[in-house]
């Protein structure tokens, strides 16, 4: 009946599903298998600039920097407008140190305390990241981590296409590489990612954004969402997403901390028509919705050169996203602006900054802005969705009364996020936060509940 069995059966091979499976593999007595779709394809944590969160790491000690767990949850809850659930919020702060700590002390990942950027609703400086501010080396020394471990077998280009339930139990899963084959399972960790990916999925649960870009995973279709479902799991705030301000479709865009440090956002006419310090998740609807849908970033060269190192600030300018104008009169030329309109709108904006009274009621000044200027032409995009299956503090997938479906783990975006119910929610580093920490904790319950067969 069954070509494969393993103890733990890890679905995805992303940020939630390698520490996941690296945190099951430290039982030398337990077989771990992970399905990859296909490992040459991005996905979410490898688009990410990898900023992750963690509440009183070492990192932030050997600062000096005061931070704990509550803190953080209370960032998350409050950003969220409380509709977050607090409780949630709180056990994956309680681990984020932990994780970051995992990933520095086990597969050897450079991390170190990234305090460069003041993002949106953090009131301590936790992020950490690898040094150049990617994932991409993340996820590749993760993957190569499991690979060389003698109990885990790590099958690339071997999609699982269906969840296998014997009364509503799940007992194992369909995969299909080369050829199709059956794996049974003790314990099956569902880090499939979202359903950004999934046009249909998105056009029913995220109706504004519809026909909006997804810059995550192409591999993020839902498919976790769908077999909880099917067992009569229960889902929440499938609304909730991370919006992205972005050049192109193929995820081309610029650090948050563009605006952060004092950047504008204008519109066709060249006049400004929102406040900037909101944050990126929910302008990325309200750009969407500005005539032609795209609109002009426009910052000056203290604030590129305080983010120019960034992975994500290179990519777009290789990618030619990036423009550099000496004058005012080039930038409105080519972007086909008013020189006079764009002229007055900036002079407005720097007696604002000085005057420490912005006409748009911003409250994050910082200095005027002055030639030479640097602009990207942006629009609304999804970098991947927040609501999914709902878990216990163990991450344990519930069916709709409450009952733990106790074999099945749902970790990452597969697994509801603490953004509370739609993209205004999302406070950054919300994504990866989930992933690290929902994925340790999985590992751990999993190898915890399992004795050696």
């Amino acid at each position: 009946m069954w070509d494969t069995k393993a103890d733990v059966l890890v679905v995805g091979a992303g940020a939630a599903g390698c520490i996941a499976a690296g945190v099951a593999a430290a039982d030398p007595a337990l077989e771990v298998v992970v399905l990859e779709k296909d490992t040459g394809q991005p996905c979410n944590s490898t688009i990410a600039s990898a900023f992750i969160p963690g509440a009183g790491s070492r990192f932030q000690r050997a600062k000096g920097i005061a931070d704990d767990p509550a803190i953080l949850a209370e960032d998350i809850w409050r950003k969220s407008k409380g509709r977050a659930d607090k409780a949630r919020a709180l056990t994956l702060a309680r681990r984020s140190a932990d994780a970051v700590h995992w990933l520095a002390d086990v597969p050897g990942i450079p991390i170190e305390h990234a305090p460069e950027i003041e993002w949106f609703g953090h009131t301590r400086p936790r992020m950490h990241s690898h040094p150049i501010r990617s994932g991409i080396p993340i996820i590749a020394t993760l993957r190569a981590y499991l690979a060389a471990q003698p109990n885990v077998t790590f099958l690339d280009k071997v999609p699982a296409i269906d969840l296998l339930a014997d009364g509503g139990i799940p007992i194992g899963v369909v995969a299909r590489g080369e050829r199709e084959r059956r794996i049974a399972a003790r314990r099956i960790v569902l880090a499939c990612g979202g359903f950004g990916g999934n046009p249909e999925m998105v056009a029913r649960y995220i109706p504004e954004m519809a026909t909006a870009w997804h810059i995550g995973g192409t591999t993020n279709t839902g498919e976790g969402i769908r077999w909880g479902l099917a067992l009569g799991a229960a889902v929440e705030h499938m609304g909730a997403y991370q919006g992205r301000d972005t050049i192109r479709e193929d995820g081309t865009r610029v650090t948050p901390g563009v605006v952060t440090g004092g950047g504008i956002a204008i519109d066709v006419g060249g006049q400004r028509f929102v406040r900037e310090d909101r944050d990126y998740s929910e302008l990325a609807a309200v750009y969407r919705q500005q005539p032609g849908g795209f609109v002009v970033l426009i910052w000056d060269a203290g604030i590129q050169h305080s983010v120019d190192a960034l992975h994500v600030m290179q990519e777009a300018k290789r990618n030619g996203g990036i423009d550099r104008f000496e004058s005012l009169r080039a930038l409105a030329h080519h972007h086909g602006l008013s020189e006079n309109v764009l002229g007055a709108t900036l002079d407005d904006y720097n007696r604002g900054v000085l005057a420490r009274k912005d006409g748009l009621g911003r409250t994050e000044l910082t200095r005027p802005l002055a030639p030479p200027y640097f602009t990207a032409r942006v629009t609304g995009a999804i970098a991947h969705t927040q609501g999914g299956l709902k878990v216990d503090d163990r991450q344990r997938v519930l069916r709709q009364d409450g009952r733990a479906i106790e074999p099945l783990y749902a970790v990452g975006n597969t697994a509801v996020g603490v953004s509370g119910s739609d993209a205004g929610g999302y406070m950054s580093g919300n994504g990866l936060m989930v992933a690290f920490s929902s994925g340790l904790i999985a590992g751990e319950d999993a190898s915890a509940t399992l004795a050696p067969a």
